[in-house]
């Protein structure tokens, strides 16, 4: 997902849900992004890194996490 912040990076904030899938869908992200960004709370993201926050949130990337 590193390479997926440098296409929210080029955007104009704040971007609701929609907005940055449809960014995803425009850069291309793979099939596992693509499901991450689905699962977001449709809100209002102030820039890059509050997106990455709710992503890490995602059911999907916490089921992929590995236990320590």
């Amino acid at each position: 997902m590193p390479g997926f912040r440098a296409v929210l990076d080029g955007q104009q904030f704040p971007l609701r849900r929609w907005q940055i899938l449809v960014a995803a869908d425009d850069y291309g992200v793979d099939a596992r992004t693509r499901t991450k960004l689905e699962q977001i709370p449709d809100r209002p993201y102030a820039d890059a890194g509050d997106v990455m926050i709710a992503l890490a949130m995602t059911p999907a990337h916490l089921a992929a996490r590995t236990p320590l």
